[in-house]
């Protein structure tokens, strides 16, 4: 199982405009969910939030199934999936911090990382 609580996967390399691999980031990323995808042994789960890693290998999961569609219909909006593994990778992440300045909470100011995705995105 492979969930990001995004709906695309890559994480951070969404936002990235140098070359992977020979490729761009992105192009790297669609060909890389498109092979784990092809596996049979291998569910991809986008818009899912793993809350909880517990004993025994158990982890809480999330999945917003229908939440952005404008009119859900009779789909079931999220689903909770309890997970049992005998081996997990947990790849939360890092959060770039700021450094606190006068007025820092007003619009437009945001951090240099957040200004690179939206321009590289």
């Amino acid at each position: 199982i492979l969930a990001d609580e995004d709906s695309r996967f890559g994480g951070r390399l969404l936002a990235e405009s140098d070359p992977l691999d020979g490729a761009s980031a992105a192009g790297w990323v669609e060909t890389t969910r498109a092979e784990l995808a092809s596996l049979p042994n291998v569910r991809l789960m986008p818009r899912t939030t793993v809350f909880g890693v517990y004993d025994h290998g158990i982890l809480g999961a999330v999945e917003r199934v229908a939440d952005h569609l404008p009119t859900p219909g009779t789909k079931v909006r999220q689903t909770l999936w309890r997970i049992t593994a005998k081996h997990s990778v947990l790849a939360a992440g890092a959060i770039e911090r700021h450094i606190p300045f006068a007025d820092n909470d007003r619009p437009g100011i945001m951090l240099a990382g957040a200004m690179r995705a939206y321009a590289n995105r």
